[in-house]
């Protein structure tokens, strides 16, 4: 009986929290708060939430001539380059647009949505926008860096990033005028309720060069008002 006994012993020792081989949960590739790892189980992206399902105008298209849809973002429209914003068009509008927002975010190994780039009250009259324009509608609030800016993707950690952009589609302008300025996201896709005739989606990739810094509050802000307390 004293080697079953002792067998025994040793499977609890293995089984206990401590002592267990198990990695940690959440930790590592793909657990909440790892460098590089998917978004957290139960995460809510609030951007893919504002969007309506299913998507009422399916031929509304948004391009850039620099990147194909689920491709590589060049490096000069990132941190790591020039921090230009990059170029866009758009196309088969939904009837009835009188507005249109653009959002760039990414949703994080912790489960927040990032602003890295919010215009609103953009012209329909526009179909594409060239490199680095911002003139095309009215900054909103990067959470990036706290900043009314184009926020060049430069994130942290190794592995390749998912950027989305954004456009959508809107039936009147949102009405913001007792939202704090600067706008925020929160601010935008709450006005924006109720308007949207749809949305079209462009999305990035970035993988950051081995043993790129990460000293990125260097990077010079695009023009506008700073937010409050800054």
């Amino acid at each position: 009986m004293r080697p079953i006994l002792l067998t025994y012993l040793a499977l609890a020792l293995l089984a206990h929290p401590l002592l267990g081989a198990a990695p940690e949960e959440g930790k590592g590739k793909g657990g909440k708060g790892g460098k590089g790892g998917e978004p957290a189980k139960g995460s809510i992206d609030l951007v893919a939430a504002a969007k309506p399902t299913p998507n009422p105008a399916p031929n509304f298209t948004l391009t850039s001539p620099v990147v194909k849809d689920g491709g590589n973002l060049p490096a000069e429209f990132t941190g790591d380059g020039e921090s230009a914003s990059p170029p866009l068009a758009w196309s088969n509008l939904p009837k009835g647009t009188q507005s249109l927002a653009l959002l760039m975010h990414h949703l994080d190994p912790e489960g927040k949505t990032k602003i890295y780039w919010l215009m609103y009250d953009i012209d329909p009259k526009f179909s594409a926008i060239a490199k680095n324009t911002s003139d095309f509608g009215k900054m909103g609030m990067s959470t990036v860096h706290n900043r009314v800016e184009y926020a060049a993707p430069h994130s942290k950690g190794p592995g390749a990033k998912k950027y989305v952009l954004t456009l959508f589609a809107l039936s009147a302008q949102p009405d913001l005028r007792s939202a704090p300025s600067p706008i925020t996201s929160e601010s935008l896709l709450s006005a924006m309720k109720g308007k949207i005739l749809g949305a079209a989606d462009l999305t990035v990739i970035y993988t950051r060069p081995t043993g790129a810094s990460n000293d990125d509050e260097k990077k010079p802000a695009r023009k506008g008002p700073p937010a409050k307390g800054q």
